[in-house]
C-alpha cells in the first residue's frame, strides 16, 4: 500500500524538524511564522485574572517593539499538553496584537517566564517557550 511509506516520510521529517524535548524542557519545533510587518502593545505589565493576588513585580514586565519581535522570531512551537503542564506559569504578562506580511493578523500574549501563545485570524493557535530570549523584563535563564 502507497499510505504506510507515505505517512513514514511524513513522519520522518516531522520528527527531524522538531528539537528532543527533556523531561524539564518540552520538544520545540520551528512555528514558521513569516516575517513580522506590525506589532502593538495593548498591556504590558499585566497581571493574569487568574493571579490569587495582584503581583506588584508585574508591573516591571514591560517588553519593547523590538523585543515582542525577537521573541516571536526565536520562539520555538511546542504542543499545547506541553504549553499547559510542562511550562512555568507566570500571572505577569504582555499582550497585543501582530501582523504579518503575508495578511495574516493574531493576538499574542508572552508571559514573564518566557511562555507565550499567538492565536491568528486563520484559526490556528501557536504555542511557544523560548528559553533563549534576552529582555530585561525577563528573570535570568536557569543553566
Amino acid at each position: 500500500m502507497v499510505v504506510a511509506p507515505f505517512l513514514f516520510a511524513i513522519m520522518a521529517s516531522a520528527s527531524e524538524a522538531m528539537t528532543a524535548g527533556s523531561d524539564t524542557e518540552p520538544a520545540m519545533r520551528n512555528a514558521q511564522l513569516p516575517p513580522i510587518s506590525a506589532v502593538t502593545i495593548q498591556n504590558s505589565g499585566a497581571t493574569s485574572p487568574a493571579a490569587r493576588e495582584p503581583a506588584e513585580q508585574c508591573a516591571k514586565f514591560k517588553l519593547s517593539n523590538k523585543e515582542i519581535r525577537q521573541y516571536l522570531g526565536k520562539a520555538g512551537e511546542v504542543a499545547e499538553h506541553d504549553y499547559l503542564h510542562m511550562l512555568d506559569w507566570s500571572p505577569c504578562y504582555s499582550s497585543g496584537e501582530v501582523t504579518f506580511k503575508d495578511g495574516v493578523k493574531g493576538v499574542w500574549e508572552i508571559q514573564q517566564y518566557r511562555a507565550g501563545s499567538l492565536k491568528l485570524n486563520n484559526g490556528r493557535t501557536v504555542y511557544l517557550y523560548c528559553p533563549q530570549c534576552k529582555a530585561k523584563a525577563f528573570p535570568p535563564a536557569e543553566k
